[in-house]
């Protein structure tokens, strides 16, 4: 699973779901974030991630290095993903971490 974690190399991505943080929760920086780069880079970044949610490299291990929590399961942790994702692109409402974390 290490292999999968390594190919998402993007500091930009990276940074963009350490923003969810739950030691910083920064999550509502996203849209400044977002903002500070060019049209082109910021479709870069979009499609990045939306090639990491289909190759499914987007898991609970994922979940715990973005976070600093555990998620309640695997669906549960992609469906996070899948959420930053709606959030930061597609004007969705942002996740709020706990209610993906496992108690």
């Amino acid at each position: 699973m290490l292999g999968k974690l390594m190919a998402v190399r993007s500091t930009r991505f990276i940074t963009l779901l350490g923003l969810f943080d739950a030691n910083v929760s920064l999550s509502d920086e996203v849209g400044v974030y977002l903002d500070s780069f060019s049209a082109t880079d910021r479709e870069k970044l979009r499609q990045e991630f939306e090639t990491c949610l289909r190759s499914g490299i987007l898991g609970m291990e994922r979940f715990y290095s973005s976070t600093s929590c555990y998620a309640k399961d695997e669906t549960t942790a992609r469906r996070f993903f899948n959420d930053v994702y709606r959030y930061a692109f597609e004007g969705g409402e942002e996740p709020y971490v706990p209610d993906y974390s496992a108690s």
